[in-house]
Parts: structure tokens; C-alpha cells; sequence
């Protein structure tokens, strides 16, 4: 049964509770080897029949069947997560690299889809409905992504904080009221400085979200919610872009579930005074 994967990735004519089986078992594969049928559908909210009928619109005899080809198709998948030919390499033609970066951020955006649980969005939503105050920590290029945040948060009535230098992040968490909330992006969730600010943060009982591509990094365990994103394993990959993509597709999300929450007409006055009295 191959292409499995890329099966529960599209959904193509599954029902509301299919599409909820897909995307559990996508985002927590690592937990099926010792689940039953009925702590599936437990997790799922849905039923063990509903799991079987599931399996078996698959093709598969049952849960079983389906679980020993579904993991064995996810473990090469992990190894190689979009194929040997979605590599750029020194042959591709022009045509070729837009073809393949295309797909790749559309495979990255669909993957990052199936790996969210709008349960995280809401603890987050819950965090940052809470204070006035949200502060960036990032590095690199994700300082852009900090930034673009910032500007986005700022609309939706949250004062937002980006320091480039990782001097000035250090000295923030140093002082940081217990009111604000952290915000942090790293694509392996293992920088040693941001780590010590995240338990810096912790110490000082300051909570944070993270967007991370490994959920069990050191950053995650730290983490009050985690936000994870698809990346690519390899440069050749394009694997740090791909991740920044998928990390302002979830800044995205925040900011519209934010911005469902305020004032629609001083949103408006707000824009319509910076349309005013900036042009960029």
C-alpha cells in the first residue's frame, strides 16, 4: 500500500472524523505502536467501529494491518521526508528548481498543517489573552520572523518586544515582569542561549510559547505551549527557509485568532492613522 502518507496528507474524500484520524495519527505516530483501537478513537473522539472503517477505506483488512504499514511507511518517511527528487542539485534547470522549491513548501505547509492541534492555538490564544506585554527570542534569521510577529501582535493590541542582539534578549529576561509572556522560534530548540534564557524565564515564572520543529527538544520540555513545524532535514533541502515559511504560517494563525478578539472599529482607527501618517 504505498503512498499512504501522502493519502492521510490530503484527505481526499474523507469525513470530518476521518480527517481527525489522519491528522492524530500524523501528528503522534510516535504513540501508535502501543495504542488500541479504543484509545484511538478515545484520542480522536470518535469510535473503534469508526477506526476500522477507516483502516479498511484504506485498503487495509484492519487497525492492525494498517498500523504495521502506516509506521513502516512513516519511519522512511522521517529518513527522507519529500523524496530524492525534491533535492536541488547542480543539474536542475531553472524550470526544474521553481517545480521543486514550489512543491516543497507546499509539502512543508501541509505537513505543518497536519502537525498542529488546535488545542495548542487555544492554550496559546489563552497566554497571550492574558498580558499586554510579548517578548521575542530569536536568532539569526529568525529574528526576521520575531519582527514580522511583532509588527502583527502590535495590530492586535499586544506590545511586542524584538531585540536582535542576544545581549539585549539576555538582559530582558533578566528583568522581565511576571505579566509578559515569552515568545520564542528555533527551528532545532536547542541553542544553548536560548535555553538559558527559557530557564531564566522559568525561574522567573514567566511563561512562553515556542515554535519549534522538534517537539522534543530542550526548548519543548521547557515550554508552557508548543507549536511544531514541518522542516526539511538538509541546506540542499532549503530546510532553514522551508522552516521559516512554515513558522510565519503559524504566526499567521495567532495573529488572526487575535485579531478575532478586537475592537473592529479601533482596529480600523489604528490603521487608518498609520495609512495617514506612514507610507511604505
Amino acid at each position: 500500500m504505498s503512498g499512504l502518507i501522502d493519502r492521510l496528507r490530503a484527505m481526499d474524500g474523507f469525513s470530518n472524523s476521518e480527517q481527525m484520524i489522519a491528522t492524530y495519527v500524523l501528528a503522534n505516530f510516535r504513540h501508535l505502536p502501543e495504542m488500541t483501537t479504543r484509545q484511538l478513537a478515545r484520542e480522536t473522539y470518535t469510535s473503534s467501529a469508526a477506526i476500522v472503517r477507516f483502516c479498511q477505506k484504506l485498503g487495509f483488512g484492519g487497525y492492525t494491518e494498517f498500523r504495521v504499514q502506516f509506521l513502516a511507511e512513516m519511519l522512511q518517511y522521517i529518513r527522507q521526508p519529500h523524496g530524492e527528487k525534491l533535492a536541488v542539485t547542480d543539474r536542475d534547470s531553472i524550470h526544474s528548481i521553481l517545480d521543486k522549491v514550489t512543491g516543497m513548501e507546499l509539502d512543508a505547509l501541509k505537513d505543518t498543517r497536519a502537525m498542529l492541534d488546535p488545542a495548542d492555538f487555544a492554550r496559546a490564544y489563552h497566554l497571550l489573552s492574558q498580558t499586554k506585554h510579548v517578548d521575542f527570542y530569536a536568532t539569526d534569521n529568525n529574528i526576521d520572523i520575531a519582527n514580522m510577529a511583532a509588527a502583527s501582535f502590535i495590530m492586535a493590541d499586544k506590545c511586542s518586544t524584538v531585540h536582535p542582539a542576544m545581549t539585549m534578549q539576555y538582559l530582558q529576561c533578566t528583568a522581565v515582569p511576571k505579566e509578559h509572556v515569552g515568545f520564542f522560534i528555533s527551528r532545532t530548540g536547542e541553542n544553548r542561549m536560548l535555553v538559558d534564557i527559557a530557564r531564566m524565564l522559568q525561574l522567573r515564572g514567566v511563561r512562553f510559547i515556542l515554535i519549534t520543529s522538534v517537539q522534543e527538544s530542550t526548548l519543548a520540555e521547557i515550554a508552557d505551549v508548543v507549536l511544531p513545524v514541518a522542516t526539511v532535514r538538509t541546506m540542499e533541502e532549503l530546510g532553514p527557509r522551508v522552516f521559516l515559511m512554515g513558522a510565519k504560517y503559524v504566526v499567521d494563525v495567532l495573529f488572526a485568532i487575535l485579531m478575532t478578539q478586537v475592537d473592529y472599529h479601533h482596529a480600523r482607527q489604528k490603521e487608518n492613522w498609520l495609512s495617514h501618517n506612514f507610507h511604505y
